[in-house]
């Protein structure tokens, strides 16, 4: 069941960047973009049940991404990701692994400097210490990005819509610290 999951994320990312592309050709500005990217981040749990949450959990992050143009300070930028979330939960480690797939709006400010804004889908496929989980999670991403021509690094913050429990109101709470490089 994992390996599906992770199969129709990746057949989703080339869906979205093989239909946007189209449209990205006729937009004035920079081509499509298509690069791999990694970092850390920083979890917590947020909500009402959260009260005994002593810790943070520091995890990996890392996957592929599409940054589709739509005009020269538009675009649409869909990744696959793998990423670590958790805490610890009445002193315990509460290590919660997933597949995501952000749906990024990357709005360009200044220069090389934007923003990102959008909506995560998560697919459980690994925990430790947690019972009840959640299969499935959602979740919104606000963040900055700075693109360097090929080098790519962006700071974002994804709080989680749904419990991580199907036991316990708790969500993720995840910054997120990227480096990534353009294939393309």
């Amino acid at each position: 069941m994992k390996k599906l999951n992770l199969a129709v994320s990746c057949l989703i990312l080339f869906a979205l960047g093989s239909t946007c592309r189209a449209a990205a050709d006729d937009a004035a500005g920079p081509g499509p973009l298509l690069g791999i990217e990694g970092g850390i981040d920083l979890a917590n749990l947020n909500g009402q049940n959260a009260n005994d949450v002593v810790g943070s959990r520091l995890g990996f992050v890392g996957g592929v991404f599409v940054n589709v143009p739509f005009g020269p300070t538009l675009g649409l930028q869909p990744e696959v990701l793998y990423e670590q979330k958790g805490g610890k939960y009445n002193g315990n480690p509460y290590q919660l692994d997933y597949t995501e797939v952000p749906i990024l709006l990357n709005v360009t400010l200044l220069g090389p400097l934007g923003i990102l804004l959008g909506p995560a889908f998560d697919v459980n496929v690994a925990n430790k210490g947690a019972v009840h989980v959640n299969s499935t999670d959602v979740s919104l991403i606000a963040g900055a990005q700075l693109n360097l021509s090929r080098i790519i690094l962006s700071g974002r913050y994804e709080v989680g819509l749904t419990n991580a429990s199907s036991t316990q109101n708790i969500q993720t709470g995840t910054f997120t610290f990227l480096l990534g490089l353009s294939l393309i």
